[in-house]
């Protein structure tokens, strides 16, 4: 069971990045108020409650915190995490 529940906060992380990948492709630069409802749906079906407002974030920077969510999933230092992700 603890399987299911840590691939389904993977999942839940995967579509917050690809949320915010798409939200720059369409060149938004902050996180606005349908993103960041979308965002905190997926982060509270991941398990995390975020601890202050995203909207108005800079996504890059959401982006960081969402890649070191993963990497704390994994077992990695989030530095070893944006080094396999290219960032």
């Amino acid at each position: 069971m603890q399987l299911r529940s840590h691939r389904s906060r993977q999942l839940a992380l995967d579509r917050c990045l690809q949320l915010l990948e798409e939200a720059q492709v369409r060149g938004q630069l902050r996180i606005d108020g349908p993103l960041g409802v979308s965002l905190r749906r997926n982060l509270e079906g991941a398990g995390v409650i975020a601890d202050h407002r995203l909207e108005g974030r800079r996504i890059d920077r959401v982006l960081d915190d969402i890649f070191a969510l993963q990497a704390q999933l994994l077992g990695q230092s989030p530095e070893d995490s944006r080094q396999r992700n290219g960032n």
